[in-house]
């Protein structure tokens, strides 16, 4: 019974997912419209109860293609909510919901970051900083 409940969870979430992703601005401009969202090829389910609060987690991965190209979504939600939606086109995250995109690349493994005062001029020194994903 627990399975199933789970297993309608996830199905629910891939369903919000798949609503976000087709009524994204930022992804249909990548991707053109209709975008398809295909099942999820890669998907994951834990429970877990802390003195006796239950917390249920969601992870899936599914393929999302339109006229301009192709990508891969990855959904994560806790207790029935989205908290992290990202589609990877060519390299670059677009997180779905949020105005801005993430430009950092799975592909190359390395994330860059930049920051400079408002202020700055000619000759001053932008700090980069380069983490590694692992």
């Amino acid at each position: 019974e627990q399975i199933a409940e789970q297993s309608q969870q996830a199905a629910d979430m891939v369903e919000d997912a798949r609503f976000q992703i087709m009524n994204d601005p930022a992804v249909v401009s990548k991707l053109g419209s209709p975008i398809q969202v295909g099942q999820p090829f890669s998907q994951s389910s834990s429970t877990m109860v802390i003195n006796g609060k239950s917390s249920a987690r969601v992870n899936a991965s599914f393929q999302v293609a339109g006229p301009y190209g192709s990508g891969v979504a990855t959904l994560e939600s806790t207790d029935g909510q989205i908290v992290n939606l990202v589609v990877n086109v060519n390299g670059m995250n677009i997180k779905v919901g949020s105005s801005s995109k993430s430009m950092y690349g799975s592909a190359s493994g390395y994330t860059s970051s930049s920051s400079s005062s408002s202020n700055s001029k000619k000759g001053d020194i932008i700090e980069a900083e380069i983490i590694e994903k692992k």
